[in-house]
Order: C-alpha cells, then sequence, then structure tokens
C-alpha cells in the first residue's frame, strides 16, 4: 500500500480542501489545549471542559445533554479507574479539595 501511494500523487491536486483542514484544527486545538491543562486541573475537570467544548462547539448538543454527559463521562472513569482498578490518574486542586 505504501509503495502504491507514489503513482498517485499528482501535483494539480490538493492536498486537502479549506473545509476538511478546519476540522482538523477544530479538534486539533481543543486537544491541545486539553493536553496543557491536564497537569493544572487534572483529568477529571479538563476532560468535562473538553468533552463540553465538543458536545457544544462541533456536536452542537443542547446545554442540558452537554452539561449531563460532560458530567457524567469523568464520574464514570473516576469510579472504574480510581475505585475499582485503583489505578490514580492526575488530579487538580478541585480533587485536592474534595480529597479524592
Amino acid at each position: 500500500n505504501f509503495i502504491r501511494i507514489f503513482p498517485e500523487v499528482r501535483e494539480d491536486r490538493l492536498f486537502a480542501e479549506w473545509q476538511q483542514l478546519r476540522s482538523v484544527v477544530s479538534v486539533a486545538i481543543p486537544t491541545a489545549i486539553y493536553v496543557l491543562l491536564v497537569p493544572w486541573l487534572g483529568i477529571y475537570v479538563a476532560s468535562l471542559l473538553l468533552l463540553a467544548v465538543f458536545m457544544k462547539w462541533v456536536g452542537r448538543f443542547g446545554w442540558r445533554t452537554t452539561i449531563m454527559v460532560a458530567l457524567a463521562v469523568p464520574l464514570v472513569t473516576y469510579v472504574i479507574f480510581e475505585k475499582w482498578f485503583l489505578i490514580p490518574l492526575p488530579k487538580g486542586p478541585l480533587e485536592s479539595l474534595l480529597n479524592l
């Protein structure tokens, strides 16, 4: 497959359309911000924010659904990893405040 790519590359064709690049950037930038926030906010708060941003901005979900999912996913993740599997994940100031 790798070798077959080269004969198909055409100089007169764009790598990607602007709309395709916008879609990639709309995912890459929030994800990069998420990675930068995890050490300071912890994985649970950063995940909550990332889910809320993606659901509202990309998915265009309503506020009620966005808030419910953005709260539920980190909570379920906490229970599974921290309580059941006993695997600590990066925590931020909120988790320290709540003694989690």
